[in-house]
């Protein structure tokens, strides 16, 4: 019963984190500084549970798994090394997107220096990682790994 709350609080100080953190652009677009302020906090406030919540849960499970025979604990797998972006490809990528869409903006939609720029700047960062990430991902998924699976 105990836990069946905690985890009903820990998902509802969530949305209510993910709420007021969607809030704040509209406020800042509205010009409300008060409602910034409290949205602020109530993000703050309900982050700070969540975490609390989940330290404490984690810190709950290693002990009574740190109790169990060695046998009986939990096998954990080895985590791969993390995927790591090269700067001259990130790079590279966003040259080649970013120019691609400044041209299209330019020639097909007729925008202007600055809203080309904007546009092209934020898609050109999307798109970029975007291709670096599912390169990566592309080569991580095929890659064979060192120790073979146990079935």
């Amino acid at each position: 019963m105990n836990r069946g709350i905690t985890i009903l609080l820990a998902t509802g100080a969530t949305v209510l984190a993910v709420l007021a953190f969607l809030l704040i652009p509209l406020s800042i677009a509205v010009g409300h500084l008060a409602n910034i302020v409290g949205e602020l906090i109530v993000l703050v406030v309900s982050v700070a549970y969540v975490a609390r919540v989940m330290r404490a849960d984690r810190r709950r499970r290693r002990e009574s798994e740190a109790a169990l025979p060695p046998e009986r604990r939990v096998i954990r797998r080895e985590p791969r090394r993390p995927i790591t972006f090269q700067v001259r490809e990130t790079l590279f990528a966003f040259a080649i997107w970013f120019a691609i869409i400044a041209s299209f903006n330019a020639f097909v939609l007729g925008l202007g220096p600055l809203a080309n720029a904007g546009i092209a700047l934020f898609a050109a960062f999307m798109l970029a990682t975007l291709t670096v990430t599912g390169r990566h991902m592309m080569f991580r998924l095929t890659a064979e790994d060192d120790v073979p699976m146990e079935r």
